[in-house]
């Protein structure tokens, strides 16, 4: 056993080592215990042998495992977000912040000049989406994505939204996240119901097409399938985003008949969206409905037809449908819209900030719907091109005559000399550092003082004899060290100022 195995070492070790008590007898303890030590050596059994190195090397077995599980679940370096984050990227909420903080006034102060704010908490609070947190195991890090980082996950590629209203503004909420803040902007003179194209970064095409109803979505994005499978020149989207329902609940799902229609149609578009994503790979990402603020609908109709009852029951409708199975993603209208409902302004639209955790949501999901996007090389500036020739010649002559001069303010204070005299920097630099070379035994001179006499010298000698006896009384412990220490740096100093005769 692990018992018998250390016992016999230290059974062996004791020939080594002699007991004090025992002087008269060491050499029979020694020869005894040798004795001992070679019978038990012979006594050894090959389990005994074995059993130690065998448990050693499975404790370090079991170590290793545990350690490579823990590293293997647990926390990583952050990277791109694993598919298995679909099920939490939905998972946030609106939270309010103060913007009357010190922080916040002192920013105001300095940028904008303003001294004080005017809409504190309760009454003037901002929102700001944040997600829960998530378990490290589950390596779900989301945060907001800028322009920079979209430009790396989208260059070279083609984004097409197509839906109602509601997908309309998280497109401009996506165009916002990707530089362009006017997208979205309240015009009254801009056409509602209109296709919008944008190019970004001269690479990466970003469009809308406007389809409110199932069958207006259906007919686009088959049109797109068709055009792919026949080769034509039309480049493949690689992220389509769909939205609606809406106005299929207002205009399309009156009787018995038009919700067969909606349902058959319902079907067809689920097939197209996997008809995309099996031919062309492309991402089909579907926008559920934000929540209706009913008491705000502006219209009869409205009113009568598109509830958040009806659309609850719409929601389903497309579920049941397979137009969530059939998306590669599904952004959940209402978890970012349930809690600011009473800010639909029409019951329908909200604040255009609003959108922008939808767009959000949508850009995290990018980890995972999207392969790596495509980095541009970067062609390093050549060697020098920021330098500048003669600010660099004066550098090194200031730096020259800091060195030659004794200097550290690079020669001006040489300036002071001209006006009070004995402060000329060489002198200075020798008088500051003479006691240290006293101290190390190098006993340069200060400029301009003649050497000790031998009268200094003796007493010199004298108050380090003062000195020793001090730190021999620190060692027979009748003085405290710290007052030794103190006493010590005050004779030090006595010495350092000690005229010169």
């Amino acid at each position: 056993t692990v018992l018998d195995s250390s016992w016999s070492t230290y059974r062996k070790s004791v020939k080594q080592v002699k007991d004090p008590d025992y002087d008269d007898h060491g050499d029979e303890y020694a020869e005894a215990s040798v004795n001992s030590a070679e019978q038990d050596g012979e006594n050894e059994t090959a389990y005994s042998k074995l059993c130690p190195p065998l448990i050693g090397a499975m404790v370090l077995f079991v170590l290793g495992f545990t350690w490579n599980g823990f590293a293997a679940a647990g926390a990583s370096a952050i990277g791109p977000l694993p598919p298995r984050c679909d099920a939490f990227v939905n998972d946030g909420m609106w939270i309010p912040i103060d913007g009357c903080n010190e922080a916040s006034r002192g920013m105001a102060y300095r940028d904008f000049g303003l001294a004080s704010y005017g809409t504190c908490a309760p009454h003037g609070n901002s929102y700001v989406w944040a997600w829960k947190e998530q378990p490290s195991r589950t390596r779900c890090r989301f945060g907001h994505r800028n322009e920079a980082t979209l430009k790396r996950a989208l260059n070279r590629r083609e984004v097409v939204y197509i839906g109602d209203s509601m997908t309309r503004y998280v497109y401009h909420a996506s165009m916002r996240a990707m530089g362009i803040i006017e997208s979205g902007a309240y015009d009254a003179t801009a056409p509602g119901h209109a296709d919008i194209s944008n190019t970004l970064w001269e690479t990466t095409p970003i469009n809308f097409k406007w389809a409110p109803l199932a069958a207006d979505q259906l007919n686009i994005l088959k049109e797109i399938n068709r055009q792919v499978s026949e080769g034509t020149e039309i480049r493949p989207p690689d992220l389509i985003v769909l939205g609606g329902g809406a106005w299929d609940r207002l205009h399309v799902y009156a009787t018995d008949e038009d919700r067969q229609s909606h349902a058959a149609t319902l079907k067809d578009l689920g097939n197209e969206m996997q008809k995309a994503q099996e031919e062309y790979g492309a991402a089909v990402v579907w926008f559920i409905p934000t929540t209706i603020n009913s008491q705000a609908l502006n219209t009869e109709e409205k009113r009568d037809h598109m509830r958040e009852e009806d659309m609850e029951a719409m929601r389903a409708v497309y579920a049941r449908n397979g137009i969530l199975s059939s998306s590669s993603f599904v952004i959940d209208g209402p978890a970012f819209t349930s809690s600011r409902v009473t800010e639909s302004y029409d019951g329908v639209h909200y604040p255009i900030q609003v959108y922008d955790a939808g767009a959000q949501i949508l850009f995290n999901a990018l980890d995972w719907l999207l392969p790596p996007g495509i980095v541009e090389p970067v062609t390093p500036p050549r060697v020098g091109k920021m330098a500048n020739p003669i600010l660099g010649m004066v550098m090194l002559l200031l730096v020259t005559i800091g060195l030659v001069f004794s200097d550290g303010f690079l020669g001006f204070s040489y300036l002071a000399s001209l006006f009070v005299k004995g402060v000329m920097p060489h002198n200075l630099h020798d008088e500051a550092f003479s006691a240290l070379h006293k101290k190390i035994g190098k006993h340069a001179s200060v400029a301009g003082s003649p050497p000790e006499s031998s009268s200094g010298q003796r007493q010199l000698t004298s108050t380090r004899g003062k000195h020793a006896s001090v730190k021999n009384n620190v060692r027979s412990g009748n003085v405290d060290v710290e007052i030794a220490d103190l006493l010590g740096s005050i004779g030090d100093m006595d010495i350092s100022s000690q005229p010169s005769i």
